[in-house]
C-alpha cells in the first residue's frame, strides 16, 4: 500500500500545481492575443506539414524520373541516329521534350492522333521499337493517365 502524504505536503503540492496551471493559462492567453493581433504566426498544423513533405517528396521523385527518362531518350537518339545533335529530328524533339516533358513526348510519338503527332512519329520511325521498350521499362511514367482511369473503373 502506498505511503500516505502528510496533509500539509499534499496541500503544498496542490498549491504548486495550481500556480503552474495559472501560469500556463496566462501564457496561452498571451499567445492567443499575439496570434489574433498578427504579431505571431498561428501554429502550423502537423498534418499540413506532413502533406507538404509528402508533396515535396513526390515532386522530387517526379523530377528524378523526368531526368532519367530524358537521359534514356537521349541515349535512344544516339543509338538510332548517331551522336549528331544538329539534326532536324533531334532539335525538334528536344524542344518538344523541354516544352511538354519526356513522358508526354513519348506518348505523343507512340500514340498521338494529331497531324503533327503523326508527322513526328514518321520522322522518328526508327526510334519506335526503343521507345516501346522504354514504355515497358517505365509503365507508371507513361501510363499514368490510363492507370487513373482504370482505377476509377475499378472503384465503380
Amino acid at each position: 500500500m502506498p505511503q500516505q502524504m502528510p496533509l500539509r505536503t499534499l496541500l503544498a503540492e496542490i498549491s504548486a500545481l495550481t500556480l503552474h496551471v495559472q501560469q500556463l493559462s496566462r501564457m496561452a492567453g498571451e499567445a492567443s492575443a499575439l496570434i489574433e493581433n498578427s504579431q505571431m504566426p498561428a501554429p502550423i498544423d502537423p498534418a499540413l506539414l506532413e502533406k507538404q513533405r509528402h508533396e515535396a517528396e513526390a515532386e522530387a521523385d517526379q523530377r528524378a524520373q523526368w531526368v532519367e527518362l530524358e537521359e534514356a531518350i537521349l541515349r535512344i537518339f544516339d543509338e538510332t541516329f548517331g551522336p549528331r545533335t544538329d539534326t532536324l529530328e533531334r532539335q525538334m524533339s528536344m524542344s518538344l521534350i523541354a516544352e511538354i516533358g519526356p513522358a508526354a513526348f513519348v506518348q505523343k510519338v507512340l500514340w498521338g492522333e494529331e497531324i503533327s503527332d503523326i508527322a513526328l512519329t514518321i520522322a522518328l520511325e526508327r526510334m519506335l521499337p526503343a521507345l516501346e521498350l522504354l514504355v515497358e521499362a517505365h509503365p507508371r511514367a507513361f501510363l499514368r493517365q490510363a492507370n487513373s482511369v482504370l482505377g476509377r473503373f475499378k472503384s465503380n
